[in-house]
């Protein structure tokens, strides 16, 4: 793992209270996609309600039987469905170990139910996935079209279960499928689990929805990242820590712990931590908190930990008044509180008015170019961070958009798909993704 840290301000006057911005940049290890690498656990959950009926269901099940093409003998499969109740087509084990024929048949068969309980299928699918206990890395990826109506329906006790499965090295990732879908719910799941929410409106897009997730778990190459801050003690008080991002985090003893979640191979993230730097009365630099990146390193199956000072330069009140905010860190922390206009907007959509929503959404790409317009062009790290406002501007316009020309339903949740990826700051893959059928037989 390449591990970057850089504050947005990194000169503090002498004596004076500061609240600066720690930007951490994180870019996952590229290993060898060779035959040999580490094993995978995929345990698909899969929505067979009676509105999955169809087309959606077909596609899906289509999707499934190319992900089995994709995994390699040491890899784990299962497959759980659910519809009022929750049901194992296919129990959890090593995919040599599995009869192809009949798992590719089992499958197949599968047909819709009835009502929707989300929370039987997420627990049933949990229970098989934690019966593997020889593998470093475990996706759960729930796929759903409807929103629940049994079972528990509570999205913040569903979140909770999902990191607290997190901790113990157990991703949640989750698909809405149509207008239909529990937003609210997948994308707490996914949130708390600490892996992506992906919104497919369409069955071209469901299709490309699945394979991309499924080319994000098979390429993972760090599992189960945490950050650790931890406050320097020696001062007249700690620092204050503040997580920004939307991110499952506690305290242990003084640190700050924040889940991370699993990143797969070449995967580039930036997280945004605030920092309450309390008056340091002697000049020259002082280290006001240390950071610990933890994670798997998949390829190697060996625990890492990376340790880096936070360090600023204490100076006189008068040099301290010319610094320059880092561009970069900026930038991101500018992105990073532009989501919460997404929420907004999005409560606003709920009820009934995009025409405010639009209108919010367009005022903060505006607020966001100006943001960029004061920002000089001296080097590439100032392109840089001009890009990153641009791109996140061009997304609250598209956002305005389709509040604009989309019914409520589908606004809702391009919103909260867009809110999830803006809060993990993860960066899309810029490859295709290859969605052509590798099973012609599978509707026969």
């Amino acid at each position: 793992m390449h591990v970057k840290a850089h504050l947005d301000l990194d000169l503090v006057a002498l004596e004076a209270a500061d609240q600066l911005t720690l930007m951490l940049d994180l870019t996952a290890p590229i290993s060898d996609k060779a035959k040999n690498r580490a094993p995978q656990a995929i345990q698909v959950v899969l929505d067979r309600s009676g509105s999955m009926s169809g087309e959606p269901l077909e596609s899906a099940k289509g999707s499934l039987l190319k992900l089995v093409d994709r995994l390699a003998p040491q890899d784990f499969f299962g497959l759980v469905a659910f519809d009022d109740a929750a049901l194992v087509v296919v129990p959890m084990r090593p995919v040599q170990d599995h009869h192809i024929p009949s798992l590719r048949q089992a499958i197949r068969q599968l047909n819709t139910g009835g009502s929707t309980d989300i929370s039987a299928g997420y627990l049933m699918g949990l229970r098989e996935l934690t019966r593997v206990t020889t593998v470093g890395a475990s996706t759960l990826l729930l796929i759903s079209d409807g929103h629940a109506n049994s079972g528990e329906q509570d999205p913040k006790i569903l979140a909770s279960i999902a990191t607290k499965h997190a901790t113990q090295r157990v991703t949640t990732s989750t698909i809405g499928l149509g207008n239909g879908y529990d937003e609210i719910i997948l994308e707490a799941l996914a949130t708390g689990g600490g892996g992506a929410h992906r919104f497919a409106s369409t069955i071209d897009e469901a299709v490309g929805a699945i394979a991309a997730e499924v080319s994000d778990l098979l390429d993972k190459s760090a599992v189960n990242a945490l950050l650790r801050v931890k406050p320097v003690q020696g001062l007249t008080q700690p620092p204050q820590i503040q997580v920004i991002q939307r991110l499952p985090f506690w305290k242990d003893g003084e640190d700050y712990v924040v889940q991370l979640g699993d990143l797969y191979a070449g995967e580039n993230r930036r997280f945004i931590i605030g920092l309450e730097v309390p008056g340091i009365a002697a000049l020259g630099l002082a280290k006001v908190a240390d950071i610990v990146v933890e994670y798997l390193n998949l390829a190697e199956m060996t625990e890492i930990s990376v340790t880096m000072p936070v360090q600023v330069n204490v100076v006189p009140v008068d040099i301290a008044a010319g610094r320059i905010p880092d561009p970069i860190v900026r930038a991101e922390r500018l992105i990073v509180e532009a989501q919460s206009e997404k929420v907004i907007a999005t409560d606003e959509i709920r009820s009934g008015k995009s025409a405010i929503a639009s209108k919010r959404l367009r005022g903060t790409a505006e607020r966001l170019r100006r943001e960029a317009s004061n920002i000089p062009v001296t080097d590439s790290r100032s392109a840089e961070s001009l890009e990153i406002i641009k791109t996140e501007a061009e997304e609250m316009d598209r956002l305005a958009g389709i509040a604009e020309t989309e019914d409520d339903l589908h606004s809702v949740k391009r919103m909260h798909e867009s809110y999830s990826r803006g809060t993990r700051s993860r960066k899309v893959r810029e490859t295709q993704i290859d969605i052509s059928n590798t099973d012609p037989d599978y509707l026969n």
